[in-house]
């Protein structure tokens, strides 16, 4: 049998679910909008006649943007989007969780002779360390932690989007956690250093990497808040976005990488938790988007552009998509 050797799979692997997260994070396009919003209801409304379902108003920016004060609404819609959208796949998403059911099918096929060969190889006392102090991206308070942090900052200095980012981050590592436990229990697995024996629905085991996927928690609704291209940004600031967003992408991929050195988890676990991580982010991204931004008006057309007649005549062609 041809040996499965450790660092081509893992430049294989996680260069392939960075490309999965990239479409996942796609911009202005949240998926199934008309289907869902029809099943969460109504479109937000804030304080007294201020209709926000159509855009962000300022002055519902201005009032959700004060110490404390939370839109109970979109928290409310946002439950409702994640588990319609969990539980009633979009095509996209469907094709995606198939190919990462697949890869992690694979990697688990070889996964005592993938750890066999990371086991094998000497990590550098200083790599160590400096895995060790990553991974704590993905356990602890440190999540959480940044969320409160951006709770209260963007409160106290009435910044509804650092708010609005920090609870964003909380509600994604809260389904987030709640996913994870639940694959847990159905891969109730022992962890590589006890043996590895898989044992389905008994008890809670590590056949998710619960650190991976808490690390890639906070990439989508960072890059959707903070890290988007627009057109008026200079050079520099389409760098600098670049570059954070391959850090919020990239982080919890060496969480990831940490967990399987230290021989917590399987390549396969890790794959499976990067993947809730990173899929939970941005639909909570993509609920937020939706709430404030509204559905596209059936009414308007989706494009305008010149045409010309039989006889060669210009004019102006419209196309709606009913």
């Amino acid at each position: 049998m041809r040996r499965f050797r450790v660092p081509v799979a893992l430049v294989v692997v996680f260069a392939v679910l960075q490309g999965l997260t990239a479409t996942w994070g796609a911009d202005n396009e949240p998926a199934a909008r008309e289907p869902i919003r029809a099943a969460a209801g109504a479109g937000p409304v804030g304080q007294g006649s201020e209709d926000v379902a159509g855009s962000a108003a300022p002055s519902y920016l201005e009032w959700y943007s004060r110490p404390f004060r939370i839109d109970t609404r979109e928290f409310t819609f946002t439950q409702k989007y994640y588990w319609h959208r969990l539980f009633h796949p979009t095509p996209r998403d469907k094709a995606l969780g198939a190919s990462v059911l697949a890869g992690a099918f694979s990697l688990w096929t070889h996964k005592n002779q993938i750890q066999n060969d990371m086991a094998q190889r000497d990590t550098p006392i200083e790599h160590e360390k400096t895995l060790k102090t990553i991974q704590k991206l993905g356990g602890g308070l440190m999540v959480p932690a940044t969320a409160l942090l951006m709770y209260v900052g963007g409160s106290t200095f009435h910044s509804y989007r650092a708010k609005q980012t920090g609870f964003m981050l909380a509600e994604s590592l809260m389904l987030t956690d709640l996913v994870t436990l639940g694959g847990r229990w159905v891969l109730a697995e022992e962890r590589p250093k006890y043996g590895g024996s898989l044992r389905p629905f008994h008890g809670v085991g590590g056949g998710i990497s619960g650190h991976s996927a808490t690390a890639a928690s906070i990439s989508g609704v960072l890059s959707r808040m903070y890290l988007q291209l627009k057109p008026g940004d200079g050079p520099a600031g389409r760098a600098w976005k670049r570059i954070g967003k391959g850090f919020a992408y990239g982080a919890p991929v060496i969480v990831a990488f940490g967990r399987i050195n230290d021989q917590q988890h399987f390549l396969y676990n890790t794959i499976l938790g990067l993947s809730i991580g990173f899929w939970s982010g941005n639909t909570v991204a993509d609920a937020h988007g939706l709430y404030v931004e509204g559905t596209p008006s059936r009414w308007k057309p989706s494009a305008i552009g010149p045409v010309t007649d039989d006889r060669g005549a210009p004019g102006v062609g419209a196309r709606w998509n009913f």
